[in-house]
């Protein structure tokens, strides 16, 4: 396998949900363009499918999408049996939601759904005799990547259809009752480990009891699920994930089991509009619980409704694949890059069978998509590694702004998500998280931070760490201008290479004392680290095997190791490439030399098979299924001092085919399909380095199987196996079966598969203009630590720029004009170069080398993180362009469809609801700890409260509170007009009439429905908004009071904002964005930062809801000018810095031990003879100032939690 395998044997659990809300798979992209999606196949796949469509509902434009899904495991295809049987229901008119929602969720069911159920299940299984039968059948639309796919699933289906379910007796209750065990021995019997999941599902509205009476519905849906109903019968669906023949076997249903966690549940206790979606009818005479149940219901509904609806019309195609996620994807690149069905990747951990694609879906006229718009690798990332993930999607992914790869992972340091190298490889394999270089992100982590530093996490108060979802996206497609064009010398990237990845890989081979050894890492192994290298290789235009010839020539102390010799066979492929060299290892021997040496022609790795006896390896089975815990394993070959983690395993009888002498030598195995439940011999068959065994044939040379952890060999392997290595069997090599080629592979063949340069993928050498400057990264030897340096070099080629390079009295200088440009100037602006980086540099890290003799200039750039790049203040939503359409591409905001969200009542007339309160700390907490010590500091300094900071980001997150404070009434009066003015530049630039504010459960935050009115010179002097604009004057609005650098802050986040909630198309003949560039070689968004210019093109202005702004004369003359834009609050990134301080948290959380009265701004106690008497705020009635100075300073912060004491609406 791609990466190492820990194996659970002889246990086995079904998850029927994902701890996750439901998302949209398709958020990162641009209304109405097509989507390839390839994704996990988990118990979240139907949520994020469903809501995914059901987010389009209204759009006049709906994307075609095509899920390519794939499921590891045996309970993967469990998962995709369930899934196909849900979606065929839906897609059946005769079954309502009420029964789809029960066969699907329930694991007990009614007898007539029970007899739905399977009466569904005889109907696929009709339909499924071949591949061909049901691509003719009327669920065609869902699809399966492979034939083997299908027989899984059909099986799973013709279990459902018994009389008498799999499970459906004692065995059944015993799993439950098992189940029930487990959960309270990990979880705790009040299952306090959901209520991180609660806060999840509740966003953004985690308070009033929502969390607590969402918990305990779990709890209450888990007992009723592991205590039998009467008058019920055991889902099949369950009963069959869940079944064994072996009662040595502990299978467990997974906790918690409650769908609702599922759903976006704010709305449930949220005061919404009569008009608003998902309001509850009456909801004032029921209690929470009843709100919480019929919220889910009624998404449940409009999620069937879409899927329905987008099947029918031929918009959604699914198709399904039960197989390891690396083999799926790099047999898939394989496919893509040659046309081969196969690459000798194995489907699953256990088992020698290879993966071969359906000629149908992936042969020459097959319409299945081999690139992606979105790879979602789920939570894969935390088990498997996100740079593997990486690695692996890479080549799948599109060359396109909005083209993401998805990682979930537990990532607090940026540095470490990546083996502490996040930013080189990042530079080097061109993709970064789209949050990390503008430190912002749109989606909230707040209910969930609060939950963690809850009391139900104990009296310690820290915090878990937040579950992030990282969007990675390439470098070069985010900067306009930038050409992706990076190259890299092989020694450079070998001595990178070997310095970062040396300690991972080799750090347990190496080591001859056996006290200091750790084990090997389980992400990694040699093979691994070959694609990994393969892939950087590819990407940066080198030939991998002229870099691995660089290690060679390294130095002793750097070389520690034999990495060469592990990895130069290897690519991306299951089988070793072709040997490259000549090898003849008979004249070795004489008469009694081993019989492959023998072959006429010797590949770089050679496969070791050998068969460990039922006796030796099921007691350490039996311990694994005891304890509890897994069971790692490793391959030694003691005298080389070798052990490798690249095993494949199975169980049966080997044979073999031909003799050992030829080169067409076969070892073959009759598996037993009972695996670690049977009592065969089980197989292990790896490949190793010829050259590692060259040298100890017939010397007494053995191989062993062991156990690999230290850990779980303390904890009971040591004990079991009786010996201190933990073998568990020992071969000696001359009965181990040596061939080319492991169990059920054969020779590739065409070369190996690559992953295009971007050079030759973007076809730089063709339109590369004159004096365009081209990137090299090299390390730099003034650092330790393997860093890079980014060197922009120019060769000067026109005949004013060698002049000036001649004239040694001009001054050449650089100056930074964007995070991402460097221009060179040449005497007094004579002659300006820009050098546009792929990532954000400080010109304070930059060295200038003019060389006037071989007429070239270079920028030297040292690596920076966000925080050290003062330009990347202002770098906050950025928009791109997708070459040559000019369409936007937001880069670090989701999309939305605004009429499906709920919306907030806010009633000026009527007392504040308290529930919507929440609204101050959600929007408060947009100043990250960082963020707040400043606004601190500035308060301090400015007795005179200007309002504005040294910080454009924070002035503009100030503006953005501000919005949402007034919009709602929590401070200050409610207003949802709002003028944006520079007093210094001009006066009033744009105008926003906010219609709503509206929940926006999917990304846990609020937005802001408004419509933007920039105003341009031209519209200005037209004055046909000169009569609404008197009007303006005479109702309340609140002015934004901006300098410079915050208005270009605002007109840089407009194309964002507008795009995000666009449900207009862009017309390319008329759009600005696409021609009112058309001169320049790079269409720009926004279209200007001038005073008076356009900033949004005008594709959106008019396209509003009816009556959108209940103002005189609005859709007559202002609304012909406005477009609607979504706003929301912006937060800073945890990968960047801390997004909010633990004292903060704690306190929010209600965890703050009371301290002594102080002023809130100064920090004086009450002192009757110091004079000092402390007031309280008149608004909140709980925070106290010693002077009416204080309040002042202090309000800037204070505002933020701010909230209207109850005692105000007491009569």
């Amino acid at each position: 396998m791609f990466a190492p395998t820990t194996h659970h044997p002889m246990a086995g659990s079904f998850a029927s949900v994902d701890i996750t809300p439901a998302i949209s798979l398709t958020r990162d992209l641009p209304q109405g363009l097509p989507a390839d999606i390839l994704c996990i196949v988990g118990p979240d796949l139907a949520h994020h499918l469903l809501f995914t469509l059901a987010s389009e509902k209204g759009l006049p434009q709906r994307k075609r999408i095509d899920v390519t899904a794939c499921a590891e495991g045996e309970q993967g295809v469990h998962q995709i049996a369930r899934n196909i049987l849900l979606f065929t229901l839906i897609l059946d008119s005769k079954t309502t939601t009420e029964q789809a929602w029960s066969i699907y969720y329930d694991v007990w069911l009614t007898p007539s759904n029970l007899t739905t159920l399977q009466s569904q299940a005889k109907t696929l299984v009709a339909l499924s005799p071949s591949l061909e039968a049901w691509c003719s059948s009327p669920y065609r639309q869902l699809r399966f990547c492979d034939s083997k796919t299908l027989e899984l699933v059909r099986d799973i289906w013709i279990s459902y259809t018994t009389s008498s379910s799999p499970g459906s007796g004692q065995n059944f209750q015993g799993v439950l009752e098992r189940s029930r065990r487990r959960k309270d021995e990990v979880y705790g019997q009040e299952g306090q480990a959901v209520v991180t999941s609660s806060a999840r599902s509740c966003a953004p509205l985690s308070v009033g009891g929502l969390v607590e009476a969402l918990t305990e519905l779990t709890e209450e849906n888990w007992q009723g699920t592991v205590k039998k109903e009467e008058e019920k019968k055991p889902n099949p669906v369950f009963a069959a994930a869940l079944a064994s023949n072996d009662e040595k076997e502990r299978r467990v249903l997974e906790y918690p089991t409650d769908p609702l966690i599922g759903f976006h549940l704010a709305s449930a206790n949220a005061p919404l509009t009569p008009l608003s979606p998902f309001r509850i009818e009456n909801a004032d005479k029921k209690d929470i619980k009843e709100r919480i149940v019929e919220t889910a219901r009624m998404q449940w509904g409009s999620w069937v409704e879409a899927f329905r609806e987008g099947v029918e019309s031929s918009r959604v195609t699914v198709r399904f694949t039960a197989v390891d996620w690396f083999s799926f994807c790099w047999t898939l690149k394989r496919n893509k890059d040659c046309g081969e069905l196969e690459a000798g990747w194995f489907r699953r951990e256990v088992g020698f069978e290879v993966l071969r694609l359906d000629p149908g879906e992936y042969g020459a006229d097959g319409k299945a998509p081999r690139d992606f718009d979105i790879v979602d690798t789920g939570v894969l990332a935390d088990e498997k590694g996100v740079l593997n993930v990486l690695v692996a999607g890479l080549g799948l992914l599109k060359r396109l702004p909005l083209a993401t790869i998805y990682t979930d992972c537990y990532a607090k340091d940026h540095e470490a998500i990546l083996e502490g190298h996040t930013t080189a490889f990042s530079l080097l394999l061109g993709l970064t998280p789209g949050e990390y270089w503008t430190n912002s992100t749109s989606v909230a982590v707040v209910d969930e931070v609060l939950a963690t530093f809850s009391e139900r996490y104990g009296s310690e108060g820290r915090s878990r760490g937040i579950q992030s979802r990282l969007a990675w996206k390439w470098n070069s497609l985010q900067v306009s201008g930038q050409r992706d064009q990076l190259s890299v010398g092989a020694q450079d990237l070998i001595l990178f290479f070997e310095g970062v990845l040396a300690r991972i890989f080799k750090a347990y081979e190496l080591s001859r004392d056996s006290s200091k050894r750790r084990g090997p890492h389980h992400q990694f192994h040699f093979n691994t680290a070959s694609a990994i290298l393969r892939v950087m290789c590819d990407r940066l235009g080198l030939d991998f095997h002229q870099v691995l010839d660089e290690y060679s020539t390294l130095s002793a102390d750097v070389r520690a190791g034999s990495m060469h010799q592990d990895i130069k066979g290897w690519g991306t492929c299951g089988v070793p490439e072709p040997s490259r060299e000549a090898y003849s290892l008979g004249q070795l021997y004489e008469n009694d030399g081993p019989d492959f040496v023998k072959w006429t022609s010797m590949p770089d790795s050679v496969g070791l098979t050998f068969a460990v006896p039922a006796e030796k390896w099921q007691p350490v089975a039996q311990s694994s299924r005891d304890e509890g815990i897994p069971l790692p394993m490793k391959v030694r070959i003691r005298e080389a001092e070798f052990e490798y983690t690249n095993y494949q395993l199975s169980f049966g009888t080997i044979t073999t085919v031909n003799s050992p002498d030829q080169d067409d030598f076969l070892v073959q195995v009759d598996e037993d399909k009972e695996g670690w439940s049977g009592s065969s011999d089980m197989v292990v068959s790896l490949y190793v380095p010829l050259t590692v065994l060259a040298g100890f044939v017939g010397s007494g040379i053995s191989v062993s199987l062991c156990t690999a952890d230290p850990f779980y060999n303390r904890l009971a392997y040591k004990k079991v196996l009786g010996n201190p290595d933990c073998e568990i069997h020992t071969v000696p090599l001359d009965k181990v079966l040596i061939s080319k080629l492991l169990p059920g592979q054969r020779f590739l063949q065409n070369g190996a598969v690559s992953v295009d340069s971007a050079t030759e993928k973007l076809g730089e050498s063709e339109i590369t203009p004159s004096m365009a400057p081209v990137f090299r990264a090299k390390l730099d030897d003034k650092v330790e630590g393997n860093v890079f340096q980014v060197i922009g070099h120019i060769d000067i080629t026109s005949d004013e720029g060698r002049g000036l390079l001649a004239d040694k009295t001009a001054p050449i200088k650089m100056e930074q004009v964007s995070p991402f440009t460097i221009e060179v100037v040449f005497g007094a602006q004579k002659l300006v170069l820009p050098i546009v980086f792929s990532v954000p540099i400080a010109k304070e890290r930059c060295a200038l080398r003019v060389a006037r003799k071989s007429q070239y200039v270079e920028v030297v750039a040292s690596l920076v993180k966000p925080l050290d790049v003062p330009q990347l203040d202002t770098h906050i939503l950025p928009s791109t362009v997708i070459q040559p359409s000019g369409i936007p591409a937001t880069l670090n905001i989701p999309h939305l469809n605004l009429d499906n969200l709920p919306i907030l009542s806010i009633d000026e007339d009527e007392d504040e609801d308290p529930r919507i309160k929440f609204l101050t700390t959600l929007t408060s907490l947009i100043f990250s700890g960082r963020e707040r010590r400043l606004r601190e500091e500035v308060n301090e300094q400015d007795d005179n409260y200007t309002g504005l900071g040294p910080s454009p980001r924070l002035n503009f997150k100030e503006s953005l509170f501000t919005m949402f404070m007034l919009s709602s009434g929590l401070q200050g009066g409610q207003t949802g007009l709002f003028a944006i003015s520079d007093p210094k530049n001009g006066g009033i630039h744009m105008l926003l009439f906010v219609n709503a504010i509206r929940l926006d459960g999917p990304h846990a935050t609020v937005v802001l429905d408004a419509a933007i009115l920039p105003f341009t010179k031209a519209l200005v002097d037209s004055k046909e908004l000169e009569g609404f604009l008197l009007l303006i004057r005479t109702l309340e609005c609140c002015t934004i009071t901006v300098d410079d650098e915050e208005l270009k802050m605002w007109k840089k986040a407009l194309p964002a904002f507008v795009e995000r909630c666009r449900t207009w198309e862009h017309n390319p003949k008329t759009c600005e964005y696409a021609t009112h560039s058309a001169d320049k070689e790079q269409k720009t968004i926004p279209l200007s930062l001038m005073e008076g210019q356009q900033v949004i093109c005008s594709c959106g202005q008019g396209k509003l809801p009816v009556d959108f702004i209940p103002l005189p004369e609005w859709d007559a003359t202002a609304a012909r000018y406005s477009t609607r834009v979504a706003i929301s609050p912006v937060y800073a990134s945890q990968l960047v810095e801390d997004i909010i301080d633990p004292e903060l948290a704690r306190g929010l959380a209600g965890g703050t031990e009371k301290r002594p009265e102080t002023c809130r701004a100064c920090g004086k106690a009450e002192d009757e003879e110091e004079r000092v008497v402390l007031k309280k705020c008149s608004r909140c009635l709980k925070v106290k100032y010693c002077s009416g100075e204080c309040q002042k300073r202090d309000w800037r912060k204070h505002r933020m939690e701010c909230e209207e004491a109850e005692e105000h609406h007491q009569k």
